[in-house]
């Protein structure tokens, strides 16, 4: 029943978490009741509904016949397996709570990055200096392990934005200051014991999803992307770092 529970709000928090995907890159206000992401129409109350709205409509909206974002069933599962993947490793506890609370920033601000190739500065380094604030009362964190990730993260991701700009001085560079500022957050957020790691399975996605786009551009699949969303695997890295870690890090096996 535990389960259940943590699943339904896991359900309940996707649905707010796709409320802020959908209206912070349109500079909406998040009152108001819901609408039709393609033609405006207010929402009827089971279109609402966690994941549930999205499959009864077949991924087509009812008021408009468009297609729907196939993004937005994703976020509400991944919310919901991320607090049930969370609440049996840490149970109901500090460490679940505030688990949940980076892997939110997390999902959002992959999700913006994946659909408009944009990193929000303000919520960004708002949610570093709060993940550095609270890191005292965590366990397997400090105020000083958060400080020393967000100084690690923001020089080395400094350089990366440097090398960008130098290597495509003609063109919008794959490497962004939102990149910058998203991998302050993971490093404050996660500490500098566990930074190492979760950086490297996001670059290794990225890697790995670069190498697909340009085995696809080989065979003359012209419309595939020329850029990758970097921060979206950077965001995909720290989540499934998190899922699977913790804050504690690897551990041998005893």
């Amino acid at each position: 029943m535990d389960i259940v529970l943590v699943a339904l709000t896991g359900l309940l928090l996707g649905a707010l978490l796709n409320l802020i995907i959908i209206r912070l890159p349109r500079e909406q206000g998040f009152g108001g009741w819901p609408r039709c992401t393609r033609c405006g129409q207010p929402l009827a109350w089971w279109q609402v509904l966690p994941l549930i709205g999205w499959l009864t409509q077949g991924g087509r909206a009812r008021c408009c016949g468009q297609r729907l974002d196939a993004l937005y069933p994703l976020v509400d599962l991944i919310t919901a397996a991320t607090l049930v993947l969370l609440y049996l490793q840490h149970h109901l506890s500090i460490s679940m709570v505030y688990g949940s609370v980076v892997a939110a920033v997390l999902i959002v601000t992959g999700a913006i990055d994946w659909q408009h190739r944009l990193i929000y500065t303000l919520p960004t380094l708002s949610a570093t200096l709060a993940a550095t604030a609270v890191a005292f009362v965590v366990p397997f964190h400090s105020v000083l392990n958060a400080l020393a990730g967000l100084l690690i993260a923001g020089i080395l991701f400094v350089i990366f934005y440097v090398l960008a700009r130098a290597l495509f001085p003609a063109h919008r560079a794959p490497f962004g200051l939102g990149d910058v500022y998203l991998g302050m957050f993971i490093g404050a957020a996660l500490g500098l014991t566990n930074l190492p790691g979760a950086l490297l399975y996001g670059m290794l996605l990225a890697g790995a999803f670069s190498a697909i786009l340009m085995i696809l551009r080989r065979f003359g699949k012209r419309d595939t992307p020329q850029y990758i969303s970097y921060g979206t695997f950077l965001c995909i890295g720290a989540l499934i770092y998190l899922i699977i870690w913790g804050l504690a890090g690897p551990r041998p096996f005893s």
